[in-house]
């Protein structure tokens, strides 16, 4: 059996293991059943009942309030989720495939604009320059 010393300020001290140990770990040695003896430091007196009595109706209710609340942040995750889909839904919005086609389709008609601006380029015949009129000087037409 293992005798843990149980001070005024709440601290346990585990006689086999000679260390302190937190309420947790008292709790989890009540959950494994383990046969423990738990004392008050100054007077010796065994007060297991009243200990184990305690921490089974303190500590259990925060582990199952913490799952509730786990629980119901899922579920108005999952229902702010839907909501935003109707929405989505209703106001026709792309979604980030449809976007990401979009992208790629735009990407590909850009290079193919590309690609026949230089055609044109390059098959362009040279610009002749204009045939030059001689000016006739006043002098001449005297």
């Amino acid at each position: 059996m293992r005798t843990i010393k149980t001070y005024a300020n709440g601290r346990f001290y585990d006689l086999l293991n000679k260390r302190y140990m937190s309420k947790d770990q008292l709790v989890a040695l009540i959950d494994k059943k383990e046969a423990i003896k738990i004392i008050m430091h100054n007077t010796g007196s065994d007060v297991t009942q009243s200990v184990v009595k305690k921490m089974s109706t303190v500590v259990k209710p925060k582990k199952e309030s913490a799952l509730h609340i786990d629980g119901l942040r899922k579920w108005v995750s999952d229902q702010v989720d839907r909501q935003i889909e109707k929405a989505i839904q209703l106001i026709n919005l792309p979604t980030k495939g449809q976007i990401n086609r979009l992208t790629a389709d735009i990407e590909k008609l850009t290079q193919q604009v590309d690609g026949l601006q230089h055609r044109l380029v390059d098959t362009k015949p040279p610009v002749a320059a204009p045939p030059t009129v001689p000016v006739e000087t006043v002098s001449e037409q005297a």
